[in-house]
């Protein structure tokens, strides 16, 4: 049965639910999916209601459990959670449900069902999926792309800026939750950031504006500016870096040639991991 995949916490009364998940792994690119859910649920103090169990979906010899050892004692075991946090948004109409998981390795139909079982337990109204995408794009842009399934987001998109999705490939776990939501008739949009091809770690800038979309989406207040401080600290990094060098700043500007059509994309970039030159 569904319901025994899953833990229930706490049974907080819901009003009007919206769900936004993100998915660690193939999905977030820039940590963007992973980085915006975090940062509302520590911001707003959103609370764990439930959790679904790990072991029918995940291969821990592929996504292995984090240990902490301190002085030969082992001191916490981290798996690798799917968990539900809520928060009740006193400001708008839409009370928040925050999906963070690391994406299935296996079973995802079974994943989806379980999903949407909940789904329905919380009368969710929408669901809304986040995802980071590396693309040929600089870090100082702040794109996004998206999918929607009524045409009152298509309107949205347009006057937010958010460019339609044109995409043929390989898929991740959002496409069969798109599926289903299609199949239930529950509204669902996706929105995806997308991260320069050259940098590896939090992509800030484009975190900042997913976070501001959903805020603006669901009328609720959020300060962003820890966020904020990072991405000043990182520019201030990159720019360094940018002066010494060369070989980074010729790929960059190759991308503004390759953006405005004067080039046409060849060869593989270097990558710069942001988490080596980025002040904690």
């Amino acid at each position: 049965m569904t319901e025994d995949f899953v833990t229930f916490y706490q049974t907080p009364p819901v009003h009007n639910p919206i769900l936004i998940a993100g998915f660690e792994g193939w999905s977030n690119a820039g940590n963007i999916a992973l980085k915006s859910i975090e940062y509302i649920i520590e911001k707003k103090g959103a609370t764990l209601i439930a959790e679904i169990d790990q072991d029918r979906f995940y291969q821990f010899t592929q996504n292995r459990p984090v240990v902490t050892i301190k002085e030969g004692r082992l001191q916490n075991i981290d798996l690798r959670n799917i968990r539900f946090h809520f928060w009740p948004n006193k400001e708008g109409e839409n009370d928040l449900i925050l999906l963070r998981a690391q994406e299935p390795d296996y079973r995802w139909p079974t994943f989806v069902q379980t999903l949407f079982y909940l789904c329905k337990q919380w009368g969710v109204s929408l669901i809304m999926s986040l995802g980071g995408v590396h693309d040929d794009v600089l870090h100082t842009e702040a794109i996004v792309s998206g999918v929607y399934s009524s045409r009152e987001w298509r309107d949205a998109f347009i006057e937010k800026d958010i460019h339609f999705i044109e995409y043929e490939g390989p898929s991740g776990i959002h496409s069969l939750i798109m599926q289903r939501a299609e199949r239930e008739n529950c509204p669902f949009i996706g929105l995806w950031g997308h991260s320069p091809l050259y940098l590896r770690g939090t992509d800030f800038r484009v975190v900042i504006r997913i976070i501001r979309l959903i805020a603006s989406f669901f009328t609720l207040s959020i300060d962003t500016l820890e966020l904020e401080s990072s991405l000043k600290d990182f520019e201030h990094q990159i720019g360094e870096i940018l002066e010494t060098n060369s070989e980074l700043r010729e790929y960059t500007e190759k991308i503004k040639k390759i953006r405005s059509g004067e080039l046409r994309k060849k060869g593989t970039p270097k990558v710069i991991n942001i988490k080596d030159f980025i002040r904690h």
